[in-house]
């Protein structure tokens, strides 16, 4: 047992945390099946176990303040991190609202763009971060199980250099004869104007989730625009759900 109250850097520092990612791959392992073979009530059961799971919460909220690149991006709150303490404290919040969390606002960073236009960053606080990391473990497995075996956007363990390599063997000129095309395709504010119903529609996920991902996206809507878009600043739950 790791005592909290004394020396808490040294207590988070030696959680198990690759006893913790083994058992979280092995829900989402669970999760990827019972979605291969069409069986989405079970699945949606394994996706609350995640949401229930303590490896899932600490490795989620290691993610956002120790791993990520924005991890020093400070919320609406002015955060930019937390103390071990408040590492914990997280946790066990986290653990009581899964099912019911309420995103607060985003704080908004204007990033200028090369043609003069200016795209806004829109940053949630750690909590939020956190919460979206464990809605990003119990998605991603239900939704790779889905996706198009060369779809290679905002995935796992995929990147541009994947695609660069299955274009390049393709598209040599020892393949596939002459009658080799590229087409490319620009949607203009794809992630701006994308419908909340799509999204909600297409989601596996247990009702509590799909709440809380609702009000994840109505937290960084265009007043303009309520039923349209998503918030780029985010962890990226919703990223490879809606590619």
């Amino acid at each position: 047992m790791i005592s909290r109250g004394l020396n808490t850097s040294e207590s988070w520092a030696s959680l198990p945390w690759k006893k913790f990612r083994r058992n979280l791959f092995r829900l989402q392992r669970r999760v990827f099946k019972a979605v291969q073979i069409g069986d989405k009530r079970k699945a949606r059961l394994l996706q609350k176990l995640i949401l229930k799971s303590k490896a899932a919460r600490l490795l989620a909220i290691r993610q956002v303040t120790q791993l990520n690149a924005g991890k020093k991006t400070a919320g609406i709150d002015g955060k930019a991190s937390i103390s071990f303490e408040e590492r914990f404290a997280l946790s066990d919040t986290l653990k009581s609202k899964v099912n019911t969390w309420k995103h607060e606002g985003l704080r908004e960073i204007p990033i200028p763009k090369k043609d003069g236009t200016t795209r806004i960053l829109k940053i949630p606080t750690i909590a939020d971060r956190a919460w979206q990391c464990i809605a990003k473990f119990a998605l991603e497995p239900a939704h790779e199980a889905t996706f198009h075996a060369r779809s290679y956007g905002f995935r796992t363990g995929r990147s541009a250099h994947d695609a660069q390599n299955f274009i390049f063997a393709n598209l040599r000129s020892s393949c596939n004869g002459i009658n080799k095309r590229v087409i490319e395709l620009d949607i203009e504010k794809c992630f701006d104007r994308i419908s909340h119903t799509s999204i909600m529609d297409n989601l596996i996920a247990p009702s509590g989730l799909k709440l809380g991902i609702f009000r994840c996206l109505k937290a960084g809507t265009n007043v303009e625009f309520p039923d349209q878009g998503t918030p780029q600043g985010g962890v990226g739950a919703l990223r490879s759900v809606q590619w």
